[in-house]
């Protein structure tokens, strides 16, 4: 009996350890990639939150917010941080937007959409040949 109980906890932490290693999804940081989750997000601090995670860019992030429609109200209430670890690896600090840096980068967002916007994400179109 003992036996079978040490092997049962074998396997279990052997299990727990490959589901801990198995790799997550990857997130698109891309301007696409933000305006997606940002539009199609039911917890927009836990979307920016990911996004930032994953090396989004802090004001991207809130200027695609501003062209995707979502209300500056509720974009300044969101906490939009990057963690940091110093050298010493015993410092844990957060970067964090400041309220104006939030409502600058907002309007840059709502005043220029079509720059945020995944329509002309590569680019303003071309000319054509007259």
């Amino acid at each position: 009996m003992m036996k079978n109980s040490l092997l049962g906890l074998a396997l279990l932490a052997g299990f727990s350890l490959a589901q801990a290693q198995t790799p997550k999804a990857a997130v698109d940081t891309s301007m696409d990639g933000i305006f997606t989750a940002l539009v199609a997000s039911n917890d927009l601090q836990g979307t920016v939150d990911t996004l930032i995670a994953h090396g989004a860019n802090l004001h991207a992030v809130v200027s695609i917010a501003a062209a995707a429609g979502i209300p500056q109200g509720q974009v300044e209430q969101l906490q939009v941080c990057v963690n940091e670890i110093s050298a010493d690896v015993k410092v844990l600090s957060a970067t964090c937007l400041r309220p104006r840096s939030v409502r600058t980068a907002y309007a840059a967002g709502a005043n220029d959409p079509l720059n945020y916007l995944p329509a002309t994400a590569a680019g303003k179109r071309a000319e054509g040949t007259k």
